[in-house]
């Protein structure tokens, strides 16, 4: 899959507020594409790749939950920051089972906004990061890869994986990466260092018995 440029689509229905996220973001580095509703939004996520959604969730009587939801569906790899001004614990935490990188409460400073940015687009970037380099080394005697011509029966099955396994995946590359630092982990993967805790207690109870 091809990593998309580094676009944010910015879901704001307050028009200032669009045009202070495009300035920051382009002082930042980044490219935006600035929608003011859920329609527009769908409408640009099938016209230009982007790697991170800035996501407001209150846009004039629509509820920004409703794109979150269908860009988790229909764009698993783009990376969501939420920035609201009424935001609510129950909604916090919704946002976070929905793997949301960051909350935000406006007014969002630049500083938060360029922290939160960058963890999204490193999320964005080891989702990206193909199955195959993420496979351990082969073992000894073991071909590295099969016939000419022929797919490596590794990679074969590492396609058929799903979602759970593949998250696990990322999250053993991320740790090889830190050297085991889990802070650097999870701000690696832009997510919360008690998610990628809960995440590796589920594992330890998950994992084989015998």
């Amino acid at each position: 899959m091809t990593r998309a440029p580094r676009r944010v689509l910015v879901v704001e229905d307050e028009s200032a507020q669009r045009l202070m996220y495009a300035r920051a973001l382009d002082q930042m580095g980044y490219e935006s594409v600035c929608v003011g509703t859920i329609n527009e939004a769908r409408s640009a996520l099938g016209s230009s790749p982007v790697a991170v959604a800035l996501l407001d969730l209150n846009l004039s009587g629509e509820h920004g939950l409703e794109l979150f939801e269908h860009i988790r569906e229909r764009r698993p790899a783009v990376s969501v920051v939420i920035a609201t001004g009424y935001g609510t614990f129950e909604l916090a935490k919704r946002a976070i089972r929905m793997d949301a990188v960051d909350f935000l409460s406006k007014p969002v400073g630049l500083a938060e906004l360029e922290s939160a940015i960058g963890r999204a687009w490193d999320r964005h970037v080891l989702v990206q990061t193909p199955v195959a380099r993420l496979l351990p080394p082969a073992i000894d005697g073991e071909p590295e890869s099969a016939g000419a011509g022929e797919p490596d029966p590794a990679i074969v099955r590492r396609k058929s994986l799903n979602i759970e396994l593949i998250e696990r995946e990322l999250i053993m590359e991320a740790l090889r990466r830190s050297a085991d630092n889990r802070k650097a982990a999870a701000q690696m993967l832009g997510i919360s260092e008690r998610k990628l805790y809960y995440r590796l207690t589920q594992y330890r109870v998950r994992r084989p018995q015998g």
